[in-house]
């Protein structure tokens, strides 16, 4: 009994360790999405319109084995809901979709400032991927000073990821690591 309580433990562990370090590797998460049929900004349309407002948050969860997922939060435009969609990068489908608690985003970001935006996370994400010629994995909305500001996190061909701010007010590159 002990030692197929310890071969439990150590096949638990070692899968563990394998997806942790697979859903690390930026090299793998380009190569899933490579083979995607769905961009990220498709993913993010998709779950607007299902969730009738605006996405705030967006990010490829890679799956050992398999494409993945695109997890997507959506406000909407009541300002009253937070919808959390999980999108299917092969065919654009939506596989879940849940309600979250408003105030995970009300501390960071108003529906307002959202709606004063000219640049929603869509076009951040472009700006970021045409800057670096990389995909998405990541786009996140956040308020600095008096504006709305994202982060997009893109990795490359070759496994390197970069960081790139953009100004929601004018769609214009913050900076860039």
């Amino acid at each position: 009994m002990k030692s197929k309580v310890t071969a439990l433990l150590t096949a638990i562990t070692v899968g563990c360790a394998v997806t942790a370090s697979y859903a690390a590797d930026p090299a793998r998460e380009d190569a899933m999405l490579s083979h995607a049929k769905v961009s990220m900004n498709q993913a993010i349309t998709v779950a607007e319109e299902q969730g009738r407002g605006q996405a705030i948050d967006a990010e490829y969860i890679p799956k050992s084995g398999a494409t993945g997922m695109y997890d997507v939060k959506v406000l909407t435009m009541d300002g009253k809901k937070l919808l959390d969609f999980n999108i299917n990068p092969d065919n654009g489908r939506v596989l879940k979709a849940t309600r979250e608690h408003l105030q995970k985003v009300f501390t960071r970001i108003k529906p307002a400032d959202l709606q004063n935006a000219q640049t929603p996370l869509k076009g951040a994400i472009k700006t970021a991927e045409a800057q670096t010629g990389g995909k998405a994995v990541m786009a996140d909305t956040d308020r600095h000073a008096d504006t709305v500001q994202y982060t997009v996190k893109v990795v490359m061909a070759d496994g390197a990821t970069e960081t790139i701010k953009v100004n929601g007010a004018d769609g214009k590159v913050a900076s860039a690591n």
